[in-house]
């Protein structure tokens, strides 16, 4: 048996490591796992941080790439520190870059000196400067793998978030195509929104990301703004990087601040940086991006009050649209069919709890084959929307979302969407028990069938309890 490596916290340097060397080499999982002579799932363990490797994998792997084993374990070598940096400051690493990386592309890419200042001198001096302690986090530089790359950079990332570029959220140091200057960036991850959503819609929605990221973070660094980044680069990451801009801030070539204020400015962002962790807390990065994206998608959740008013403005609005294209078209009602269909998947809130969306589009189907009247009482009179211009009404889910988790089926159906008046609408929320009761078990007969025909079976028993009431 071959002596395991020993190594602090190795599986979060060597699985992220070799996935990041993969990745930029654009080698699939099997490529590299044939390439090795191991099989893919073990590979894959590996990559995913669920098996330990020996010390002749790790050395395989780091000839395979052609790094060393420190490189592969992503380790600072304290030791060596001072005598591979001497007096260096970040404000010297930052300008041997911009002054010379030009010159360097035009030199054969192996053993370059560049890629040894990218990867070891600014990553080690980024890591005693601004006291990076390594078991928190993960800073990784690249110039390309095999040839020069267009936008060289040097990212730090907070273990718990991610480690890898490609996805989640972290600092970046991006240099411009034109080597004119190089921004710090609070960035997040281009490729998981490609492969995702595919390249068009990728694009809009980490965008949309970006733009709601900013909007709920409380801690804003001083000199960091939400400009937009312009890179110059002509490949699709560059554009990635500034579609995925967050906050940040550009220093020019011709004049770079003091290294003392660079690294302020760096403490300051990672400021930032925890907070975004403490906002994903304790989901996955799918699911706090799944979280985050809910009204973009047009979705809301039933138990918070301000996307409940949310949800009904975005009703109205999608409303609006229906019906200008109803009457355009002479449509009489939309149609839709009573089938039982999947429960569809939660998001899940920072505390992880699961909660079920509601989908504005299928409000506003339900709105409009209300035509517009009251489901309670027909005659009850609300006023007139200035959206629509139609008389207005809010949606109600005869059985509540969070129940969703109980039922196989979905809850959210136009067959259990009632079109409410506003006083309706209150009073089945906050009414007496009595008057809950008598609107409850009205509205559940009138839809008792439709119910049937989408799997939603109860009685009227289970639906008061649901509304906390007791009979």
């Amino acid at each position: 048996m071959i002596e395991v490596v020993d190594v602090f916290d190795y599986k979060e340097n060597i699985g992220s490591t070799i996935r990041f060397y993969r990745e930029s080499r654009g080698l699939t999982l099997k490529e590299l796992a044939e390439d090795l002579d191991i099989s893919y799932a073990s590979l894959s363990k590996v990559e995913s941080e669920n098996q330990r490797i020996d010390s002749e994998f790790l050395l395989k792997v780091a000839d395979y790439f052609g790094v060393s084993n420190d490189a592969m374990l992503n380790r600072l070598e304290t030791e060596n520190i001072n005598e591979r940096t001497g007096e260096l400051h970040i404000r010297e690493t930052l300008k041997y870059i911009l002054d010379h990386y030009q010159e360097a592309r035009l030199a054969l890419f192996k053993n370059h000196e560049m890629g040894k200042h990218v990867r070891h001198i600014f990553k080690d001096i980024l890591a005693n400067e601004a006291e990076l302690v390594q078991k928190r986090f993960y800073i990784m530089g690249s110039v390309g793998q095999g040839q020069w790359a267009e936008i060289p950079w040097m990212s730090i990332f907070i273990r718990d978030i991610t480690t890898t570029a490609t996805k989640g959220y972290y600092i970046v140091y991006l240099f411009k195509a034109d080597m004119s200057g190089v921004y710090i960036s609070l960035n997040q991850g281009w490729t998981y929104f490609k492969n995702k959503y595919g390249t068009k819609l990728g694009r809009e929605k980490i965008r949309s990301t970006s733009n709601i990221i900013r909007k709920k973070l409380n801690i804003t660094p001083d000199h960091m703004t939400a400009t937009a980044i312009t890179l110059g680069g002509r490949g699709d990451l560059a554009q990635g990087y500034e579609n995925g801009h967050i906050f940040g801030r550009y220093y020019s070539a011709d004049n770079l601040p003091s290294s003392k204020e660079l690294i302020s400015d760096l403490k300051e962002l990672l400021i930032t940086y925890k907070e975004i962790e403490y906002m994903i807390g304790e989901r996955t990065l799918e699911q706090f991006n799944d979280y985050l994206l809910l009204s973009d998608d047009g979705h809301y959740l039933e138990e918070e009050q301000q996307q409940e008013e949310d949800f009904q403005n975005r009703v109205q609005s999608m409303l609006d649209k229906k019906v200008k294209i109803a009457e355009k078209n002479s449509m009489g009602e939309i149609e839709t069919e009573d089938i039982p269909l999947p429960k569809p998947d939660p998001v899940f809130d920072k505390s992880r709890k699961a909660r079920w969306p509601r989908d504005a589009q299928v409000a506003a189907r339900a709105l409009h084959l209300s035509k517009f009247k009251c489901a309670f009482d027909e005659s009850h009179v609300s006023f007139t929307s200035k959206v629509t211009g139609k008389q207005y009404l809010e949606v109600h889910h005869l059985v509540p979302m969070r129940f969703q988790g109980e039922f196989d089926v979905s809850l959210d159906r136009e067959s259990q969407l009632l079109a409410l008046c506003p006083t309706c609408h209150r009073q089945i929320h906050h009414g007496t028990d009595e008057a809950k009761e008598i609107m409850l078990t009205k509205l559940f007969y009138d839809r008792r069938e439709k119910l049937k025909a989408i799997g939603i079976e109860i009685d009227t028993d289970e639906l008061c309890q649901m509304y906390g009431i007791e009979r």
